[in-house]
């Protein structure tokens, strides 16, 4: 770019030089032919002058005095466009000196006063200094002019020249351009080759950790719901008949006690028994907590029902049921997740919710089973990165262990809508 810049003003002034050379060559031309008018003027004028002073003729006349105001125009014009050369101030001083003499020619005719030899010779000799001088200024412009044009033939040559090199240095920067490109193009299609082996390495890494990562949390959910289930039948079983067999003893010692005994422990032995049955009722509802017996027994249906009623009665919310008449025929494992996704679903309004409405469907179709809960709560912003959403993230990774769809809708102030698709 600095070479064809460089070049591009050393062509521009070049070219300048040139216009400047071709424009002194008018002024000189101009001059000259001024000078040139002058002297044909001054000649004519001098003809007609000594016509007259011959014939007395007044067409003479007349061309004269008409020479003679062109002859003071001319001089005019000259003095002003070279009034700072001297050569030519003393040419003009020079021709004033013929006009004038002309003048007197005149005069003299028209007072009749016959001219002699002497005055004849002295008008030659002022016309011949006259025209030495205009002879050396022709030769000096013509010898400038030629100078100008020699310059100026010069100067545009030289811009030729550096126009060619211009073009040259241009064809150059655009091979290199072209070549640059191409280099760039190469290293960008590198690096997208590189960006996209690596994106796909990323790819099958994400997959194969999603994978594993998948695999882990259905390995952890399944082993989960196995740890409840023996635990739910360990406390079923062993638990439930330590908590029978001391009810029993408790029952067969204040039958056995004397009457008088009775009386003395009838208060602590009706705490006793009350705190057996109570205890007998917490752990029945931790077995159903751990492995909801309904669910295993009755169904999915009954299960549901139960559940939504303990939760009505707890936490007091009203709750809309639209719930199939006949139990679908579904999976354990499908089933049991449902369960799970409801009774997640519940523990998220109780916590963070605040709602006072809760709807709950589940429909079947002919290849699918559709879940929707719907609460009034206050929602909670989907896109918010602060919110622990631990209890959807089971709920999501339940619906996608069995290639179903999950649909979550919410907002601020609207409330949450879970919409569950299974495969049947």
């Amino acid at each position: 770019m600095a070479l064809l810049i460089s070049i591009l003003v050393a062509s521009y002034m070049q070219a300048s030089a040139g216009l400047e050379a071709l424009n002194q060559f008018g002024i000189s031309s101009e001059h000259a032919h001024q000078l040139d008018d002058l002297n044909v003027l001054l000649v004519d004028t001098q003809s007609r002058a000594r016509g007259y002073a011959l014939t007395r003729a007044a067409d003479d006349l007349a061309v004269y005095r008409e020479l003679a105001a062109k002859i003071n125009d001319t001089l005019r014009s000259i003095e002003e466009q070279n009034k700072d050369t001297p050569r030519t101030a003393e040419l003009i001083i020079k021709a004033h000196m013929v006009s004038r003499r002309i003048d007197l020619t005149v005069q003299q005719a028209e007072k009749g006063i016959v001219l002699g030899k002497s005055w004849v010779d002295t008008s030659n000799r002022i016309m011949d200094d006259y025209k030495r001088q205009h002879n050396l200024i022709k030769t000096q412009l013509l010898t400038q002019s030629l100078e100008d044009v020699r310059r100026s033939v010069n100067g545009f040559e030289n811009a030729r020249i550096s126009t060619v090199l211009l073009a040259i240095a241009s064809l150059l920067l655009l091979v290199l351009s072209i070549a640059q490109r191409q280099k760039q193009q190469e290293l960008l299609e590198k690096i997208q080759q590189l960006l996209t082996a690596k994106n796909d390495r990323l790819e099958r890494e994400v997959h194969a950790r999603t994978a594993e990562l998948t695999n882990l949390a259905t390995y952890l959910t399944d082993v989960r719901e196995a740890e409840k289930l023996h635990l739910a039948r360990e406390m079923h079983d062993e638990l439930g008949a330590l908590l029978t067999a001391a009810k029993l003893d408790a029952d067969w010692i204040e039958r056995t006690l004397p009457p008088e005994t009775q009386a003395l422990v009838a208060q602590r032995l009706t705490r006793l028994r009350q705190n057996l049955v109570g205890g007998i009722t917490l752990k029945r509802r931790f077995t159903n907590d751990l492995r909801p017996a309904l669910l295993y027994d009755l169904g999915l249906i009954e299960a549901l029902r139960a559940l939504i009623e303990e939760f009505r009665k707890i936490d007091e919310i009203e709750v809309d049921l639209d719930l199939p008449e006949t139990e679908p025929e579904l999976t354990e494992a499908v089933s049991l997740s449902l369960f799970r996704i409801v009774q997640e679903a519940f523990t998220n309004i109780r916590k963070y919710a605040q709602a006072q409405r809760v709807t709950v469907s589940l429909r079947t179709t002919a290849n699918t089973i559709e879940l929707t809960i719907e609460d009034d709560g206050i929602g909670f912003d989907a896109d918010s990165p602060r919110l622990s959403r631990h209890g959807l993230a089971g709920i999501k990774h339940r619906v996608f262990t069995h290639g179903g769809q999950l649909d979550i809708h919410t907002a601020p102030g609207a409330g949450v809508k879970i919409h569950v698709t299974l495969p049947v």
